[in-house]
């Protein structure tokens, strides 16, 4: 989430069906999106990072293709970037998890990602 999306919210210039409540867990989104697109994440975030693209990609492809969650009209690359969850239908991804969380989840749901030094999204 870019900070343009939280100036956007605040005038109400939103373009989404339901758009995202200012509240601070929005607020500590964007944060949280603009710290982990500078500074280096651990494996399990960039793992679950990447596997959340591919998410979105699948079961809403529109939201993708537009660059802009159609529901809450939050941006995706920066939406998968932090702990919020999806919040709207096709609820494309959880929270993000833990570490013994995430590798308890990859077995269970048998998702693989190859490991890499550097994750492009």
């Amino acid at each position: 989430m870019k900070s343009r999306y939280l100036w956007n919210l605040i005038r109400g210039k939103s373009k989404a069906i339901n758009p995202a409540r200012l509240d601070l867990r929005h607020i500590w989104a964007v944060i949280q999106c603009q710290i982990r697109s500078i500074l280096p994440s651990p494996l399990h975030i960039r793992e679950q990072i990447e596997w959340r693209i591919l998410q979105v990609k699948e079961k809403s492809p529109k939201c993708w293709e537009e660059g802009n969650c159609i529901q809450c009209g939050c941006e995706i690359k920066g939406k998968v970037k932090a702990d919020i969850g999806c919040d709207n239908e096709p609820f494309c991804y959880p929270q993000m998890m833990r570490k013994k969380q995430w590798k308890q989840y990859k077995s269970d749901k048998a998702i693989y990602i190859y490991k890499t030094n550097i994750c492009k999204y």
